[in-house]
């Protein structure tokens, strides 16, 4: 179970300083802004002072990791299991693209790098990808499954569920950019989940053994745009609930 104590925030474009909620000891802040080559992609050096940083702190925690340019520390995380494990990934975007720059990490490619190097996750779930970026699960038919955004919008989510067939511990992946863009306003295009499918989806996924959870999907511009009022609002009412959500299933 997800330890209720641990709540761990990744600032890298100082976004979550702007939520009230977060600024509370219940947080454990980690400072990303000065390293350098972590923006979308992760070059060696980045990755290693990431890594540094994160040695001492527990897998088994709520994870905050900013952007969903910074999707791929959740790869950094997973690397820490130890035992054979499910990926579920909520995301509109699979995040499996072939590296565009060698073996650079980057928040598009994380989820293909996990399967081609980690042979400890035994299967992958996406849930909410866009049908148009299918493609890029082409050639991981065995250890990938999709419950795509069209799925989600034609389904009543109690069938949906019923798909998702969890063997064993998960890590749990959110990008909140698999929500509607009337629930949270996020950096990359939006999907179309509901807040009544995401609890749905939580309860069920929460009632198993859960090694770690994270999220990213801020919109760093509310920091500068003349919005920045009502999303910053909206974006913090989203995450104190979601948090809520995650945590009051432990209790």
């Amino acid at each position: 179970m997800v330890n209720r104590q641990w709540s761990i925030v990744f600032n890298f474009t100082h976004v979550y300083e702007a939520y009230d909620f977060m600024q509370s000891e219940a947080f454990q802040w980690v400072d990303c802004t000065q390293i350098n080559g972590t923006d979308c992609y992760c070059d060696g050096e980045a990755e290693r002072k990431l890594k540094e940083l994160m040695a001492d702190l527990p897998l088994n925690a709520v994870h905050w990791i900013d952007s969903g340019d910074y999707h791929y520390v959740s790869k950094l995380w997973i690397d820490r299991i130890e035992e054979p494990f499910t990926l579920v990934v909520l995301d509109h975007h699979p995040d499996m693209q072939q590296p565009m720059f060698g073996e650079l990490l980057s928040c598009g490619s994380w989820v293909r790098v996990v399967l081609e190097q980690n042979p400890l996750v035994n299967k992958v779930w996406l849930i909410g990808v866009d049908d148009k970026l299918l493609g890029e699960t082409e050639g991981f038919a065995e250890k990938v499954d999709v419950i795509s955004e069209s799925e989600l919008m034609g389904k009543p989510i109690v069938e949906t569920i019923k798909r998702l067939d969890i063997q064993g511990p998960l890590y749990l992946s959110i990008d909140k950019d698999v929500m509607t863009n009337s629930e949270c306003s996020t950096n990359w295009d939006q999907g179309s989940m509901t807040w009544k499918q995401l609890t749905a989806l939580l309860n069920h996924l929460l009632q198993r053994q859960v090694l770690g959870v994270d999220i990213c999907g801020e919109e760093p511009k509310i920091l500068t745009q003349c919005v920045y009022g009502v999303d910053s609002r909206i974006n913090m009412k989203f995450n104190e609930s979601l948090l809520n959500l995650i945590m009051n299933k432990e209790q």
